[in-house]
C-alpha cells in the first residue's frame, strides 16, 4: 500500500529508484499506479544515517492511524519517471490507506547512501490486540524504587500524573504491572495501595509530599520482623506488600501480584540526578559566551579557541592528468606493488629513489603500534633528502598510518582513551613537519592518514586519486585552500584520512571553554620553563587564581634579577620556589616532585612551558643533532611531565605550544620547532583523561610582554597577553588539543593600523607587489660592465642554492617568494663580501637582472668572481609564539639603501620591509635557546 522511497529528489538518483522497484514488482504483479509511494524528505530534511529511520516512523504512523501524509513541494513529478508504466503513484496529499480484504497493512522503507545504511524493509502491521477482561481486583499496588529517598519522591510525583491519565481498570492493570515488574529494584523504596487509579494516584501524592515513609531496602528484614507494631502483613496481599515494602522488606513476589492479562506499557522513567561531579569546588556561575566559544569579559570577547574536527568531505576531482613521473617509497611490499600497476595502468613513470621527478609519493610502514620518538630521527633524513633532490616545484605526497584519530578531537570534556587510543603523536608530528616542509619551499604538498585495517587495493586508489589532485595544489598556493587545510593561510598543502573507502578531512569548530575551577590550597603546581616570560606571568596568575605552592623548575641558572623577579611573585603567603632541572630527564624530575612532595604534599597540576628554538633556516640545511636541541623539551619533556601528572593523579597537565603545530605557514623556516609542538598536540589528544586533564594549548605570538608582531605570520596571528591569560585558564582542563588562532594585533599607542605591523604576506604565493615598480636606474650600461657581468653570475647561483633553480629572465613575481626566501636570498647575495643588500631591492625588482644591475652600480669598482656559495647561515627566527625569543621593542635602524626609488611611497614601503627584514640578517647566526 505505501512505499517510503529513499527518494532525495535527485535528477538520476529517483527514476534509477523507481526503475528498479518496478523491475521487481512487475514479478508477482502488472498492476499500475495502486501503490503510493513519496519520500519523508521533502518534510524533514535529509537526515543522514537517520534517514531510513526516520521513513519507518512515518511507515508505522501511516499503519496506525490508517492515512498517507504526502510528499511535501512536489510541484511537478520528474520527467525521466513514467509513473503510469509503474506500480506506483505519487503521494502528494493526504489520503486515507484502508486495511485490504484479504490481509493487514504492509509497507516497504528504502534507505540506501553514503549514510551507511543500506536496506529495503517491509513491514506489516500486527494483529489486533485481542478484546481482555480485566477483573477488578479487590486491590491494587505500585512499587516506587530509586537510589536515594529523593529520587524515590520524585519518581512517585510522576508516576502519580501518569496515572491521572488512565483510561479504563486494564490500563491502570497495566501501569501497576509495568511499576511493579518492569523497574529494577534500587536500594530505597516504598509501595502504595488501591481500588482504582485515581487512589493510587492520591497515595503516590502522598509519598511526593512526604507523608508517607521511604525505607532502604534490609534483605536480611523478615515478613514478621517488618510489619508494623507486631502484626502480621501478607506479602502475598496487595494492602500488606505495600507495608513491608515501606518497612524495606526486600522479598515480595511483584510479579505474583500483577492483575491477570496484565501487560508492559509506558510509564515515566527514572529521574536522574542533576547533580554535577568536577574535580574541585565550583564556585562561579557560568560564563557568557561568544559565539567562538570563549568567555566574553567586561564587554569585549574572549580569545577565540578551536578544535579540529574530522567531516566527510569527497575529493574534488582533479582538474589536470596528474604527475607524469613519480618517485616511490612504499614500507608496505603489497601496497607499494598495488601503487606501481596503478600508476602504471595510468602512463606515470616509476622512478628510482634519487631520481627527478614530478613528485613523490611516500607511504610509511603498515604498524597499528605507536611509533616511538626515536623513529623522528629517520622520518627527518627521509623528508630532509626529499626536499633537497626534488625539483623546486615537484609535489610530495606522504602518506602514514595512525597519525589522526578520527574521534578523539571529536570528545568534549575528557577523554576516556587514556593513551589506549588516539593519534600516534609521532606521525602525526612527522606529517606535520611534511607539511611545514612543503610550504617552506612553495612545494604542492599533501598528507593522508591511512587506515591499518583497510586493504591494500583500495589504499592505492585512494592514494592515486591524491596523487593526481596534487598538481592542482600550485594553484591553490595563491588562491583558495583544498578542502583539508586547516586554515586558509596553508594554501598548497592538504590533509585527509581514509576509514573504510570514506575521505575526511580537518576542518576548526568553536572550542568551548571547561567547567570553572578553583586551584585547591592544598598541594603544589608544578611550572617548567618558568623563568621565560611567558612562564613568569603564568606563574603570577596561577598565585593570583589560588595557587598557594608553585614550584618552577628549568635549566637556566637562578642569576639575581630572576630571583627577585620569583620573591615578587610570592604575594599574600603565597610560597614560590625555583629548582635546576632538565624536564627532559626522566629521573632528575621525578627527584624534584619526590622533594616537592615531602615538603608540599599533592601535585595538584603541571604548566609545561618549556622550549627552545633554532635560527630561521630551510629545513634541508638543518642537521638532525640541530633539531633534537629543539624537540628535547617539546618531546622527551612533554612524555615525562605528562606520564608525572598521570602518575600522581594531578588535576591538570598543560602543554604550552605553538599553532606552528597546526598551520604550515607557521612552520615555515622553523621545521624541527613545528615538527615539536604538533608533537604535544598530539600527546594531549592521546592521554587526556577523567582523571588527569592533559591539555595541550596551541598559541600564536604573544603580545604585550615584551614581544612584537615583527614578521608577516606574526603580524595576521597574535593575541594580546593579559587576553591569553584569561584564555589559559579557561581552557586549563578542557582536555585534547585547543588551537588559539589568534588575529592581527591592535596598533599600539601612537601607532597607525597601517604602521603597526606588516601586512601578512600570501604563504606560498607572490611576495612581491602586485603592480612592480620601474625598473631601476642603474643598468648593465650604467658602470663597469665586467663587474655587472660577475654580479649577474652571483644573483644567478645565489638563487641556484636557495631555489634550486635559474630564474632566467622570468619575472619574479612567478618565483613564489615570501619572507623566509628573501631573508636567505638576502644572506646568500652578501656572503661573498663586496655587497650590501636591502631586502626591499627583492621586492621591488622585476627579473634576477634587475637585482644584478642595481646591485653593480652600489658595489665596489672591483667585484670578486662568484664562487660557489656556499650554506646560507640560519638566521634567527622572528617570534611567532610564546615560546620564541623575544625581539626588541624598537626594532634596529635599517641599513642604507643601495637605491632609492623615485616614487616616495616605494621608498618608505622599502624602508619598512628593510626594517623588518634586517634583525634577521644582521644576527650572528648563533643558535638560540630559551626557556619559556
Amino acid at each position: 500500500g505505501l512505499v517510503e522511497a529513499h527518494g532525495t529528489g535527485t535528477g538520476l538518483g529517483d527514476p534509477i529508484e523507481v526503475e528498479g522497484l518496478t523491475r521487481a514488482w512487475r514479478a508477482v504483479t502488472d498492476r499500475s499506479q495502486f501503490c503510493a509511494i513519496g519520500s519523508l524528505k521533502g518534510n524533514v530534511g535529509h537526515l543522514e544515517p537517520a534517514a531510513g529511520l526516520a521513513g519507518l516512523v512515518k511507515v508505522l504512523l501511516s499503519m496506525e492511524r490508517g492515512v498517507v501524509p504526502p510528499s511535501l513541494h512536489v510541484v511537478r513529478p520528474n520527467d525521466h519517471i513514467r509513473f503510469e508504466d509503474t506500480p506506483f503513484f505519487l503521494a502528494d496529499r493526504v489520503m486515507e490507506w484502508p486495511r485490504p480484504e484479504d490481509g493487514p497493512r504492509r509497507g516497504a522503507v528504502s534507505a540506501f547512501g553514503m549514510g551507511g545504511v543500506n536496506a529495503h524493509v517491509i513491514l506489516e502491521e500486527s494483529p489486533a490486540a485481542p478484546a481482555r477482561d480485566v477483573p477488578a481486583p479487590e486491590s491494587l499496588v505500585v512499587r516506587v524504587t530509586g537510589a536515594d529517598e529523593t529520587a524515590v519522591r520524585t519518581l512517585a510525583a510522576a508516576y502519580a500524573a501518569r496515572f491521572e491519565t488512565a483510561r479504563d481498570a486494564a490500563e491502570t492493570a497495566d501501569l501497576c504491572h509495568t511499576a511493579n515488574t518492569g523497574r529494577s529494584p534500587l536500594e530505597f523504596q516504598t509501595a502504595v495501595h488501591g481500588r482504582s487509579a485515581a487512589d493510587l494516584a492520591a497515595a503516590l501524592r502522598s509519598v511526593a509530599d512526604g507523608t508517607l515513609p521511604v525505607a532502604r531496602i534490609d534483605i536480611d528484614l523478615t515478613a514478621d520482623a517488618a510489619a508494623p507494631g507486631g502484626t502480621t502483613a501478607d506479602p502475598g496481599h496487595p494492602a500488606g506488600a505495600a507495608e513491608l515494602a515501606r518497612a524495606g522488606y526486600a522479598h515480595v513476589d511483584w510479579a505474583g501480584l500483577s492483575p491477570a492479562g496484565a501487560r508492559v506499557t509506558d510509564l515515566p522513567t527514572y529521574p536522574f540526578a542533576r547533580t554535577a561531579f568536577w574535580r574541585g569546588p565550583d564556585t562561579t556561575g557560568p560564563d557568557e559566551t561568544d559565539r567562538a566559544g570563549t568567555p566574553a569579559r567586561d564587554g569585549r570577547p574572549g580569545t577565540p579557541a578551536v578544535r579540529v574536527r574530522w567531516r566527510a568531505r569527497a575529493l574534488t576531482p582533479a582538474a589536470s592528468a596528474g604527475p607524469a613521473t613519480v618517485r616511490l617509497a612504499v614500507a608496505d611490499p603489497a601496497l607499494g606493488q598495488a601503487l606501481t600497476g596503478l600508476l602504471r595502468d595510468r602512463g606515470v613513470t616509476v622512478v628510482a629513489p634519487g631520481a627527478p621527478a614530478d613528485a613523490a609519493l611516500v607511504v610509511g610502514a603498515r604498524d597499528a603500534r605507536p611509533a616511538g620518538p626515536a623513529e623522528l630521527g629517520p622520518s627527518w633524513a627521509e623528508l630532509s633528502d626529499l626536499m633537497r633532490t626534488l625539483p623546486q616545484r615537484a609535489g610530495v605526497l606522504w602518506a602514514s598510518f595512525g597519525g589522526a584519530d578520527l574521534h578523539s578531537a571529536a570528545r568534549t570534556g575528557h577523554g576516556t582513551h587514556g593513551g589506549d587510543t588516539g593519534p600516534d603523536p609521532v606521525r602525526a608530528a612527522t606529517a606535520m613537519a611534511v607539511r611545514a616542509a612543503g610550504a617552506e619551499g612553495g612545494r604542492p604538498t599533501a598528507v593522508v592518514h591511512l587506515d591499518p585495517a583497510d586493504p591494500a587495493a583500495s589504499q592505492a586508489a585512494d592514494l592515486v586519486a591524491e596523487l593526481t589532485a596534487l598538481a592542482d595544489l600550485t594553484a591553490l598556493a595563491s588562491g583558495a585552500p583544498e578542502a583539508g587545510a586547516t586554515d586558509p593561510a596553508d594554501a598548497g598543502t592538504t590533509v585527509a584520512a581514509y576509514r573504510q573507502g570514506v575521505r575526511y578531512v580537518p576542518e576548526t569548530a568553536p572550542a568551548r571553554p571547561g567547567r570553572p575551577y578553583s586551584l585547591p590550597s592544598e598541594g603544589y603546581c608544578l611550572v617548567t620553563g618558568g623563568l621565560g616570560a611567558v612562564g613568569l606571568r603564568l606563574t603570577e596568575r596561577l598565585v593570583a587564581r589560588g595557587a598557594r605552592r608553585v614550584a618552577v623548575v628549568g635549566r637556566s641558572d637562578l642569576d639575581a634579577t630572576r630571583a627577585q623577579a620569583l620573591r615578587e611573585l610570592a604575594t599574600g603567603g603565597a610560597e614560590v620556589e625555583y629548582l635546576p632541572c632538565d624536564v627532559s630527564d626522566p629521573a632528575a624530575l621525578a627527584a624534584v616532585a619526590d622533594r616537592l612532595a615531602r615538603r608540599w604534599g599533592r601535585l595538584v597540576g603541571v604548566v609545561h612551558a618549556s622550549g627552545r628554538v633554532n635560527p630561521f633556516g630551510a629545513m634541508h640545511r638543518r642537521p638532525w643533532s640541530d633539531a633534537e636541541e629543539v624537540l628535547a623539551p617539546k618531546v622527551a619533556g612533554s612524555l615525562h611531565v605528562v606520564r608525572l601528572a598521570k602518575e600522581r593523579r594531578a588535576d591538570f597537565a598543560v602543554l604550552v605550544s605553538s599553532i606552528a603545530g597546526t598551520q604550515a605557514s607557521a612552520g615555515r623556516g622553523l621545521v624541527d620547532y613545528s615538527l615539536a609542538n604538533a608533537f604535544q598536540l598530539a600527546l594531549a589528544e592521546r592521554e587526556d583523561d577523567e582523571v588527569t586533564a592533559v591539555t595541550a594549548h596551541a598559541w600564536p605570538n604573544w603580545t604585550g610582554i615584551g614581544m612584537r608582531a615583527d614578521d608577516a605570520f606574526s603580524a595576521a596571528h597574535s593575541v594580546g597577553a593579559e587576553e591569553a591569560l584569561d584564555a589559559f585558564f579557561d581552557h586549563l582542563r578542557s582536555g585534547g588539543a585547543v588551537v588559539f588562532p589568534g588575529t592581527a594585533p591592535a596598533p599600539e599607542e601612537g601607532e597607525t593600523a597601517a604602521t603597526a605591523a606588516p601586512a601578512p604576506a600570501a604563504p606560498v604565493g607572490p611576495a612581491v607587489p602586485a603592480a612592480p615598480a620601474a625598473p631601476p636606474a642603474g643598468s648593465a650600461a650604467v658602470g663597469d660592465r665586467g663587474a655587472t657581468t660577475a654580479v649577474r653570475a652571483r644573483v644567478r647561483d645565489a638563487f641556484l642554492h636557495v631555489l634550486g633553480e635559474d630564474p632566467g629572465d622570468r619575472p619574479l613575481q612567478r618565483l613564489g617568494l615570501d619572507s623566509l626566501m628573501i631573508a636567505e636570498l638576502t644572506t646568500a647575495l652578501e656572503r661573498g663580501g663586496g655587497l650590501t643588500v636591502d631586502p626591499s631591492l627583492l621586492m621591488r625588482a622585476r627579473t634576477a637582472d634587475d637585482i644584478a644591475a642595481e646591485l653593480a652600480v652600489s658595489a665596489a669598482p672591483s667585484v670578486p668572481a662568484a664562487p660557489a656559495v656556499p650554506a646560507a647561515p640560519a638566521v634567527p627566527a622572528a617570534p611567532l609564539v610564546p615560546d620564541a625569543p623575544a625581539v626588541p621593542t624598537d626594532p634596529p635602524a635599517p641599513a642604507p639603501a643601495a637605491h632609492t626609488s623615485s616614487s616616495d611611497h616605494d621608498g618608505a614601503a622599502g624602508s619598512a620591509l628593510s626594517a623588518l627584514l634586517r634583525p634577521l640578517l644582521d644576527r650572528d647566526g648563533g643558535r638560540g635557546v630559551v626557556q619559556a
